[in-house]
């Protein structure tokens, strides 16, 4: 039962971490003299996001683009009065400043937000302009150290299932080509290779997507040194199922184009069937890795090991391999 509670906390931070920083920090807010004790909380709630990273830069624009706001509004809107076309004139002035300035555009935002609120507020409540600034900075800070310091969020597992799966799929697709080749590279089963192909490339994207995730709630996380370790392997192994997907991309390619040659042999068809089940098999006994990385050391197959270059073709291996790349640019930039 204490294991599914913390699953639960551990996986559903912003359940708890935006009301426990909400009310701390309407609570610091009204011990620091605020008359609108709202505004701290309500940064809060903006600024705490997936990762630590995002919600450090959400709470940095949003301070800087409050601050700026208030200022440029106190020191020119008593000139201008309250209308419609004053409002219009302060929202351009804090856009070209933040063009000017090139800013980025969610701090135009809070400039905007800022301007907007402190012209309709101030006239009514001459603290508000004050109370903006300080509480702003408030829920900004006890956002991010809530965020940072309690259970910060952490990516990696959630990348680590994804590879697997990528890796399951990875090795289903070499076993899949393998029987294409064996059984004569059909043009509508190559077709169906090349659909799967963009599939493995959304899950890869997927994969990737969270480990950057990772990535970043660790960067700002002081106490997360065997958590970075983890993240470097794991890393690591992305960079190879990246390099997996890649080549076998380029085989498929080569074989299909080997296969519209019409010399493509049975008996090159029998050899390369073979290599491709070879890697499949290669692959699958890598991803124990990802599996159980504490329990499990990879060591590739005496077979896999022995497919290398035949010695007749050493020589134009290299040259070969370069002009089908070249053709493969200009096809793709005709």
């Amino acid at each position: 039962m204490k294991s599914k509670i913390m699953i639960f906390i551990n996986n559903n931070g912003a359940v708890w971490k935006i009301p426990l920083a909400s009310a701390l920090s309407w609570e610091i807010a009204k011990w620091a003299g605020s008359n609108h004790p709202y505004l701290a909380p309500l940064t809060v709630i903006l600024s705490i996001q997936a990762t630590v990273s995002k919600s450090i830069q959400f709470a940095w624009q949003r301070i800087l683009g409050t601050i700026a706001g208030v200022l440029l509004t106190a020191s020119i809107a008593p000139y201008i009065g309250l209308n419609g076309w004053s409002i219009g004139l302060m929202l351009l002035l804090g856009s070209a400043i933040v063009m000017l300035l090139k800013w980025d555009h969610a701090v135009m935002i809070q400039i905007a937000i800022s301007i907007l609120l402190v012209m309709y507020f101030q006239s009514k409540m001459p603290s508000y302009p004050i109370d903006r600034i300080r509480d702003t900075m408030i829920g900004a800070a006890v956002a991010v150290l809530i965020h940072m310091l309690i259970l910060p969020p952490d990516s990696m597992n959630k990348a680590k299932k994804k590879m697997i799966h990528f890796a399951d799929h990875l090795t289903n697709h070499f076993y899949n080509t393998a029987q294409w080749v064996e059984h004569g590279c059909s043009s509508s089963v190559a077709q169906t290779l090349q659909a799967e192909l963009q599939t493995l490339f959304q899950e890869l994207h997927q994969a990737t997507t969270e480990l950057e995730k990772a990535n970043q709630s660790l960067q700002y996380n002081l106490l997360a040194q065997k958590k970075r370790k983890a993240l470097n392997q794991v890393t690591r192994q992305m960079d190879q199922l990246r390099l997996g997907y890649a080549n076998l991309s380029d085989m498929i390619r080569v074989l299909m184009e080997w296969s519209d040659s019409s010399s493509f042999t049975k008996e090159e068809q029998r050899i390369w069937a073979d290599h491709l089940n070879t890697l499949a098999v290669l692959i699958k006994g890598w991803k124990k890795t990802l599996d159980d990385p504490d329990n499990s050391t990879f060591v590739p197959d005496a077979i896999a090991l022995q497919m290398k270059t035949p010695s007749h073709l050493e020589n134009y291996q290299y040259p070969l391999a370069l002009y089908m790349n070249a053709e493969q640019v200009i096809q793709d930039f005709q």
